[in-house]
């Protein structure tokens, strides 16, 4: 049986005049590729089932119906969702949040008990988890006796909440079956974006003008309060010239404070380049920032090389991202999905960092930015990795500081080993072109001059695009990597041997790379092994007790030191490293990693964990008790993230558990567990 987002995307299919990509459907749909490609076989069953033409898949350009499809569909497929789709509890939630926050009046369970076809209970287990969920945009549930249910809180975080779950749900409210919106309206107003667009040069990213568009056309059908703009940030919002355009082309459908509200996303979405609109509480920032890094540090055992470079960039994100919160924009963030793909498991560790700061910052921070903070510490890291100089690269675009913002950030993302100067519009490559070793455009340039340096591309990167792209850099790169390994190795060999000697021996060295040179991969990043392939039943030690924790640390490592991957110094250096700092790798009440540099003695991936019936304290002068300790050995900066990951949600929710475990076999159920 088809469902809700099949429905949706036969919709999509059947009005799109051009062929839709996986990608397409994906972002418009709101969920991954994986469940695209789940509903395309269901859809195809189904259309099989029927004898009717299946969805047709042209190479290189994506998916489209046949004629005989879409008239299959003419009719209202939307009619039909509330009797074939069954709603998720999340999905349920959402729903249930902006009907309470649209409503003039209470709504009791028996509401949701007929709008969700779902017992009693059901909706009583809705309510406690919306509660919870609420409650980060400081909203609350209350209940009038004998009405009902209602959300109590500011117009700034109703408006707030509503905007992230239209966000985070876009799937569910792309189809109005709540009629909570105009869809006339919601036309109009993506027409006057476009029309602004036009006007200010830039360009927007679609998905967060169709779902402002939805927010403002919810506001108008059900008189949502407005919200009163503090005097400070209302004086700079009619400054702007967003202010004066949004006035010009609203001022027929939106009531002043509107106008305010609407200026206010179209400068945030530009905030990025703006020293405008930006919180002036810089130590403040410097805080969070500094937190950032830290809790980034502690959850993977990293010790980050020149951190300022990093703090930079984590400063001016959220000098911008902390007006968005207080006022509640979302700003979509077109590389999340691939950001996350790209740095599975630094996005987790994100994550983790973000939920920690909702509380700091009073606001929840939603996936788009959890993404650029991945970015931030993912790029960081692959900067420590190498000094070599790599190529200079200018960019040269036509459509606003929007459009080259995200193909920059696609281009980093997309290749580590270049150097982006600059942003450029075409009046001033010429100024920079000499500067530079490539130009990247998305528009022709009619410079001979620099024919050889110039890359053509789409302002959104196609397929091609990407493949030529990275063909190109990557053999920069290696060409660049093995010719300073000549140079090092052939400076070396004439400073101790003759001219000719060094030179023969260069020669056979040549050679053997040569020989070798169709097999060298150059792969992106690390592989990341799962918790249960690094800790195996060999590395699970269980021990009554130990006299100090020095004897636990080299009894917790020693399944590693008899297998060579870490050598006995590796073992020395915590132990003064303790001496010097303390007892840093005591990381929660009863829980020790074990750790120190790769180049202290770490020779491949490892971790061993040694279980104690009695604590032994960690520190001479505090409470430092461990029963758990853990040894790891990182190779690198990046291979044992993902298992540490994993380790530490087990640490997080099963504590308890862990601690009980009375075999080897106990902890590895629980290892296996969260090896996901």
């Amino acid at each position: 049986m088809l469902d809700y987002k099949d429905y949706y995307m036969l919709s999509l299919l059947s009005h799109s005049y051009q062929p839709l990509s996986v990608d397409d459907l994906s972002r418009m749909v709101g969920v991954s590729r994986r469940s695209i490609y789940y509903s395309l076989n269901k859809i195809n069953d189904f259309l099989e089932s029927h004898d009717i033409p299946k969805i047709e898949n042209h190479r290189d350009e994506g998916l489209s119906l046949f004629d005989d499809t879409k008239s299959f569909f003419k009719y209202d497929m939307h009619q039909d969702l509330s009797e074939v789709y069954v709603y998720t509890q999340k999905e349920r939630i959402a729903i249930e949040i902006v009907l309470f926050l649209i409503n003039q009046k209470q709504l009791g369970i028996i509401d949701f008990e007929e709008l969700f076809l779902v017992s009693r209970n059901t909706v009583l287990s809705d309510m406690k988890e919306l509660r919870k969920e609420i409650i980060r945009f400081h909203l609350t549930l209350e209940y009038d006796n004998g009405n009902g249910y209602y959300i109590a809180g500011s117009p700034i975080r109703t408006r707030s909440v509503l905007l992230y779950i239209y966000s985070s749900y876009t799937y569910l409210f792309k189809i109005n079956r709540f009629d909570l919106y105009d869809e006339e309206l919601v036309d109009t107003v993506l027409m006057k974006f476009k029309e602004i667009e036009e006007a200010l040069s830039v360009s927007y990213v679609i998905e967060t003008k169709e779902t402002l568009a939805k927010m403002l056309a919810t506001v108008k059908k059900n008189t949502l309060n407005p919200i009163i703009f503090q005097e400070e940030d209302k004086k700079i919002l009619e400054e702007s010239l967003e202010f004066m355009i949004v006035k010009q082309f609203f001022s027929d459908l939106f009531d002043v404070e509107e106008i305010h509200y609407i200026t206010l996303h179209l400068m945030g979405l530009r905030v990025h380049t703006s020293h405008e609109l930006e919180s002036q509480d810089d130590a403040y920032i410097k805080k969070l920032v500094n937190f950032m890094v830290k809790r980034f540090k502690d959850l993977t055992l990293i010790d980050l090389q020149d951190e300022q470079v990093l703090c930079e960039g984590l400063y001016f994100h959220m000098k911008s991202a902390l007006i968005r919160y207080k006022y509640g924009i979302i700003y979509e963030n077109e590389l999340k999905e691939d950001l996350k793909e790209q740095y599975k498991a630094i996005y987790q560790i994100s994550e983790r960092i973000a939920k920690e700061m909702e509380d700091m910052i009073g606001h929840p921070i939603n996936e788009n930015d959890i993404a650029y903070m991945a970015m931030h510490f993912g790029a960081h890291l692959k900067r420590e990795r190498s000094e070599l100089t790599f190529p200079k690269v200018l960019l040269v675009c036509l459509n606003g500081v929007a459009t080259s913002k995200m193909l920059r950030k696609e281009l980093e993302f997309l290749l580590e080993h270049i150097e982006i100067i600059d942003a450029v519009s075409l009046d001033e490559v010429e100024v920079y072109a000499d500067q530079v070793d490539y130009i990247i455009t998305t528009i022709p340039l009619d410079l001979k001059d620099y024919e050889q340096k110039t890359i053509f591309v789409s302002p959104l990167l196609t397929s091609i695009d990407r493949d030529r792209l990275y063909k190109i850099f990557n053999n920069v790169h290696q060409g660049m990597e093995f010719e300073v390994l000549k140079k090092n190795i052939v400076e070396k060999l004439e400073k101790n041997y003759s001219h000719e000697l060094a030179k023969d021996v260069w020669h056979i060295i040549e050679k053997e790379f040569q020989k070798k040179s169709n097999k060298l991969q150059f792969v992106r990043g690390k592989d990341q092994p799962m918790l249960n392939e690094v800790i195996t039943e060999d590395k699970i030690l269980f021990k009554d007790h130990v006299k100090d924790y020095k004897e636990a640390i080299y009894e917790s490592g020693k399944p590693l030191l008899d297998e060579g991957i870490i050598e006995e110094r590796y073992l020395e250096k915590v132990i003064s490293n303790i001496h010097e700092m303390g007892p840093y790798i005591v990381v929660a009440p009863n829980i020790a990693i074990s750790h120190a540099r790769p180049e202290d003695g770490v020779h491949e991936l490892g971790m061993s964990m040694l279980m104690l019936n009695e604590a032994v304290n960690f520190s001479e002068d505090k409470d430092r008790y461990v029963k758990l300790v853990v040894t790891l050995a990182a190779p690198d900066e990046e291979s044992h993230l993902k298992a540490l990951g994993q380790l530490s949600e087990l640490f997080m929710n099963s504590m308890e558990e862990i601690m009980n475990c009375k075999t080897k076999d106990d902890v590895l159920k629980l290892i296996n567990q969260y090896s996901i």
